[in-house]
Parts: structure tokens; sequence; C-alpha cells
């Protein structure tokens, strides 16, 4: 308060100050302005001496009021700006400055309360991990120090103990697993453009993810059936690589053993459409508008491994490479998930 009312007093003898200067450069004008009518005139005539001087004399009044206006108009606004920072500072996040349409300040009004808005999001945004990264943690690390406990007790068989050690080193994978997809997606949330931009022949790319999941597919004797037209598209090739080992993996982890995944590429006016049938437990209607969200996990689910983030992912980098991403399922159908990219 005391610094508030030092500057503000510091603002107001310098606005004095300014003024008297003003007043007195014009008044030196004034009399300046009345010697050269005299020697113009060539003789002393009070009237027209009188005249021109009191006419300066108003003007300059006019035209020191004028600026005296001004500079309070100017040091108002600039101290609504101040106070709003002020408020920023001491963490007032939702502070925002109301102005009017032809306001001198306009512009950095309209950047201040964006800067605030953005501040906001932030804010949330950061609010919003900690509370699910810290829910998400604590099955794993409670699982971890479960079998830990009693793996150091002893007493155990040589094959349970062999069992409680893959029960830890598969949380831990799924810790790290989670931390990983966290923070891509915190990195993708907060990217606004696709990254480096590249030729794409997609059906190679899809027909790759394919082949690196062999060994999964191919545990659980699963049939895969492509039908991919040669189509090239710009974008992030390591980027959408992510969103097609998703789908892939998600196909073969919800699909029985047996059973059959369908993908296909094809032409769809100026799109390419990238579509992963699968014919697996498939997805209520009612879960089906939150699959997409972080975090979220099927009750179908519960028995996969899984942390609810890959499709968060894949939602969000089609969104930053100018496409979509849609699912459509029914429980004990299946589920198809269908991607639509802009073609080169």
């Amino acid at each position: 308060m005391i610094k508030l009312f030092k500057s503000r007093k510091m603002s107001a003898l310098l606005f004095i100050g300014i003024n008297v200067l003003i007043f007195l450069v014009l008044l030196g004008l004034a009399t300046m302005g009345v010697a050269v009518v005299n020697v113009l005139t060539n003789r002393l005539q009070v009237e027209v001496y009188t005249i021109t001087f009191f006419a300066l004399m108003a003007f300059s009044l006019l035209l020191a009021l004028g600026v005296t206006i001004i500079f309070y108009i100017m040091a108002k606004k600039a101290q609504i700006l101040i106070d709003g920072l002020s408020a920023v500072a001491s963490g007032d996040y939702a502070k925002e400055i109301h102005y009017r349409r032809g306001d001198p300040f306009t512009v950095v009004y309209k950047n201040f309360n964006k800067m605030t808005s953005e501040i906001r999001s932030v804010k949330t945004m950061r609010e919003d991990f900690v509370r699910n990264f810290s829910h998400e943690i604590k099955t794993p690390l409670f699982s971890i120090q479960g079998f830990a406990n009693l793996l150091s007790e002893g007493g155990l068989t040589e094959e349970e103990e062999r069992k409680f050690l893959k029960v830890i080193s598969d949380e831990a994978g799924r810790l790290v697993k989670l931390a990983d997809n966290t923070l891509i997606l915190s990195k993708l949330e907060n990217q606004q453009l696709a990254g480096e931009s590249q030729l794409i022949k997609l059906d190679s790319e899809i027909a790759e993810c394919i082949i690196l999941l062999e060994r999964d597919w191919e545990d659980k004797k699963i049939d895969i059936s492509t039908d991919l037209q040669p189509l090239k598209i710009k974008g992030d090739a390591s980027m959408l690589r992510q969103v097609w080992i998703n789908l892939i993996s998600n196909a073969i982890k919800f699909s029985p053993e047996g059973g059959k995944i369908e993908i296909n590429l094809k032409r769809e006016g100026n799109f390419a459409v990238a579509t992963v049938r699968d014919y697996g437990c498939g997805i209520s209607e009612e879960e089906l508008p939150k699959i997409f969200d972080k975090y979220y996990r099927s009750p179908t689910a519960k028995d996969t491994e899984g942390n609810g983030l890959g499709l968060a992912i894949c939602k969000r980098i089609c969104t930053l490479s100018g496409g979509s991403i849609s699912a459509a399922s029914a429980v004990g159908e299946g589920a198809e998930f269908k991607v639509s990219l802009p073609l080169q």
C-alpha cells in the first residue's frame, strides 16, 4: 500500500512538472511571437501587442489544459493495467480488465486478458495432471509394496517367489508406461502444431506397424486381414505412428484367442481414412463417448493392461494433424476405430 501511494505521488509530481515546463515553453514562444510582431510592424502598437500576447497566452493555456487531460487519462489507463498485473502477481489469475471498443489501451487490455486466460488454463491442466496421475499411480505402487513385503517376510516357495517377482516387474513396467504416456500427452496438449512435416506413404507406415506387433497377434493366433490403398499424406510420421501402434495394440488386446482384426485404408474425398476393426468384447453405448478422455478405462477393460491414455494421445495427434478419430461399437460385437487425415 505504501509503495502504491509513493508511486502515485511520484506520478502526480511528474505530471505537474511536465505541465509547468510546457506552460513556460509556450509562454516563451508567446513572448517571442509578440517580439516578432513588434519588429514587423516597426512601431509600438499597444493594441496589436496586447491582442497578440493574450491570444498566445490563451492558446498556451488551452494547450496545457489539453495535455493535462490527455496525460491524466493515459495515467489512469496505465494504472488500471498496473493494478491488474499486481493482482496476477499476488495469485489472482481470475483477474480481467473490462474495456470498451475504441479504448486507446484496447490491444493491451485484450492481451492482458489473454495472458490471464492462458495462466488459468495451465494452472487447471497442472492440477488435473497431479490429481489424475496421483490416482493412477496408487494401484501399481500398492501392488509393488504388498508383494515386496511378502517376499521380505520369507517362507515362500520358489514358484511363489517367481510369481511375486513377476507381478512386481509388471507393475513397475506399468508405472514406467504410465509416466511415459502422461509426459507424451502433456507435451501434445501444450503443442499447437503437428511438428516436423514430411511426405508419408500411409499404407507403408501402417503395414510396418502391423509387422512391429507381429509377435503380439501371433501369440494370440489372431488373423489380421488388410486392404491398404496406396495413399500419401503430409505430417509427422513419428507422431502418427503412435496412433497406429495404439489402435492395433488395443485391437489385439481386446480380441479373443484365434480372433480376427481388419485393417483398411482408402480414400474418401480429400481424406485418407484408416479403420481398425476387432471382434472382441466391444464397448457399451454409455461408455463410447468417454473412451477418448484422459485416464478413462472401461469396466470391461479392468482385467487388461493399460492406463487410459492411449486413445487420448491418438485423439490429440489426429487433431494436431488436421484430422479426426471416431469409434463405433456395441457390446459383444467388437469395435471399429476410424481415423481421417487430409490427403497430400
